[in-house]
This record gives structure tokens, C-alpha cells and sequence, in this order.
């Protein structure tokens, strides 16, 4: 839709436009009536060429308003109009010979002035055209970025899966025979899991509580796997939960605190999570115990972290937005989301 501004300009020029043709039809010498009906006849024959103007702009949209097509029909649609004019106005003056005599007179001036209000119609219609085809085309780049971010969110997530899916089958496997019971309940857990991660459109938002509910059925099957030895500590108040993040954000986070923090270590270990807002982003901070000596065998591609700084580029344009800290005996990450 053209801007309302654009047409108040429009509508105010063709008053002025309409003012100022009367009061020269009068300085010229008609009548106040004769050049009221002179004027009200022109200006209708403006309006309606105009809409036919608007009709062809809509069907047959040019690259440049001033090309020869459209001059043509410029100068065509003026001709007919001042025609239609001049002898409408000759027959409403006809007992008054002084005041057809002016029409005639007024003849040359008066087509300056019709093609120069068909021309400013064209211009405007042309515009507004151009405008709504612009915006048609940007929508279509739009759709065709998200398809395209679409495409490479599920690529990155399903490059992620795996290597997930494969340890839980492998716990599950060794379940089987030392604990049964045990082994069922995970590939419920697993089910579930899997089921949440199954979402057509990756770039989707969702609530912070949503994304925990996530997390700690991902945990719960990690549980699994290692018994009493994974604790989770949570530190996020509630007012934050209903703030949005990306769809499966922290799972990386997650597990890469778990494969640091108990890959190669027999003790009980303690991650924790916390969220807090940093202006008009919502942070995530994910920390574990951390020992160089005993985590070093559990070092990989780091394809979690990776994937996440691709997805946070993709969605927000931003770079940064995820930093890790490691000292002697705490390994943390910290993500940082905008709130659009």
C-alpha cells in the first residue's frame, strides 16, 4: 500500500491545481458559473483517465515512467480529454458567444495544463506501482532466506543428532542385559526426546520454559547413563521463562558440559544453569567442574559449540554471542540471546 502521506500530497497538489485553474479561467475572463462548470467539467475527466491510467500501471508496468508507451498515452488520453472538454464547455456556453470565444483562447494554455496533471497521475501511479512491486520482490527474497535458513538449521541439527542418538543406543544396549528395567525407561526417555526434537521449522522461537522442560528430559536420559553422579542445579527465576530462544539451543551446551565434566572422572559432579537478563538479551550461563589431567581424553571436534555459533549467526546476524571460559577447575559457557 502507497503511503498515506504520498496520497494527502497528491490529493493537496490537485486542489491547489483545481483552485488555481479556476481563478485563471476567471482572470481570463469567464464567468464565476461558466468557470466553476468549466472546472468541475475537466476536473471529472481528470479523475476518470486517471483511473484508466491506474488500470494500465497495474497490467503493464514499465521500468521508467517517462518512457515512449507511456508518453503516448499521455499525450493520447490529453488529447481526448481537452477535446471532450472544450466541446462540452462550448455547449453549456452556447447563447453566450463573448465566453466561447475565451475557451478558445484559453485552448493552448489549458492542454499545457491537462497533460502536465496526466503526467503528475502517471508519475504517481507509476511510483506506487514501482513500490508495490518492490515490496513483492523483497517479500519473495524474505521467504527465500528463510527457506534457505530453514534448510541449513536442519542441516546443522541433523548433523548434531547422531552423535546423541548413537552414545543413548549404546547405554541402552549395555542396559539391556545389566538392568533391564533400566534400559526401558530410556528408550522412553529417548522417545520422548527425540519426538520434541522433530519440529518442521528449526528457526522457530520458543519460551525459555519450553527449552528447560527439553533440557531436562535430555538430562534424565543422561541420568540414566550415569546414576547419581550427574546433578543439575538450576538458577532462573521465573519472570524469565517466558522470554524466547532458539528451538534446541542448549542441548549442545549441555553436553558438552557433561562430556567435560564426567568423561573420565568418577566423581559426583554438579552442572549448573543459569539465566539472567543482560539489557535487551537474555543470557544463559552453563558451568562444570573442570580437570585438565582427567577431562583430556574427552576432547572431540567441538561440533556442539560450532553448531551453536552457526545457528545463533543465522538467525540473528550477530557474531559473538556465545563465549566460553576455562580455568583450572570450571569449564563454562555463556550464550547470549536477543530479544527482538
Amino acid at each position: 500500500m502507497y503511503s498515506f502521506t504520498a496520497r494527502i500530497t497528491v490529493l493537496a497538489v490537485f486542489a491547489f491545481c483545481s483552485v488555481l485553474y479556476f481563478a485563471f479561467m476567471q482572470s481570463i475572463g469567464l464567468s464565476k458559473l461558466n468557470a466553476a462548470i468549466d472546472s468541475i467539467s475537466l476536473f471529472i475527466l481528470i479523475a476518470g483517465f486517471g483511473a484508466l491510467i491506474r488500470l494500465i500501471q497495474n497490467y503493464f508496468h514499465s521500468k521508467s515512467p517517462l518512457n515512449l508507451p507511456n508518453m503516448s498515452t499521455i499525450v493520447l488520453f490529453g488529447t481526448l480529454l481537452m477535446l471532450v472538454n472544450h466541446f462540452s464547455s462550448l455547449y453549456f456556453f452556447s447563447g453566450e458567444a463573448d465566453q466561447t470565444h475565451i475557451l478558445r483562447y484559453a485552448f493552448l494554455p489549458k492542454s499545457i495544463f491537462i497533460l502536465f496533471l496526466l503526467a503528475l497521475i502517471l508519475i504517481y501511479q507509476w511510483s506506487r506501482k514501482q513500490k508495490t512491486e518492490m515490496e513483492r520482490i523483497n517479500q519473495r527474497t524474505i521467504e527465500k532466506e528463510r527457506e534457505a535458513l530453514k534448510i541449513q538449521l536442519n542441516s546443522l541439527q541433523q548433523q548434531f543428532q547422531p552423535h546423541f542418538l548413537f552414545n543413548s543406543l549404546n547405554s541402552i544396549n549395555a542396559l539391556t542385559i545389566s538392568n533391564p528395567a533400566e534400559a526401558q525407561r530410556m528408550i522412553q526417555l529417548l522417545s520422548e526426546f527425540m519426538r520434541g526434537n522433530i519440529r518442521e521449522n528449526q528457526a522457530e522461537l520458543v519460551p525459555l520454559q519450553e527449552e528447560i522442560r527439553h533440557l531436562q528430559l535430555y538430562t534424565d536420559i543422561e541420568k540414566v547413563r550415569f546414576g547419581d553422579r550427574l546433578s543439575i542445579v538450576y538458577d532462573i527465576s521465573k519472570e524469565l521463562l517466558d522470554y524466547n530462544l532458539p528451538h534446541l539451543i542448549l542441548q549442545p551446551m549441555i553436553e558438552n558440559a557433561i562430556k567435560y565434566g564426567l568423561y573420565g572422572s568418577i566423581d559426583a559432579v554438579e552442572i549448573q544453569i543459569a539465566a539472567f537478563l543482560d539489557g535487551n538479551q537474555l543470557v544463559i550461563r552453563m558451568s562444570n567442574p573442570f580437570d585438565p589431567t582427567t577431562s583430556a581424553g574427552a576432547k572431540g571436534t567441538g561440533y556442539g559449540l560450532q553448531s551453536i555459533e552457526k545457528k545463533m549467526q543465522l538467525i540473528y546476524r550477530q557474531a559473538n554471542l556465545l563465549s566460553i571460559q576455562q580455568n583450572e577447575s570450571v569449564f563454562s559457557t555463556e550464550l547470549k540471546i536477543p530479544q527482538l
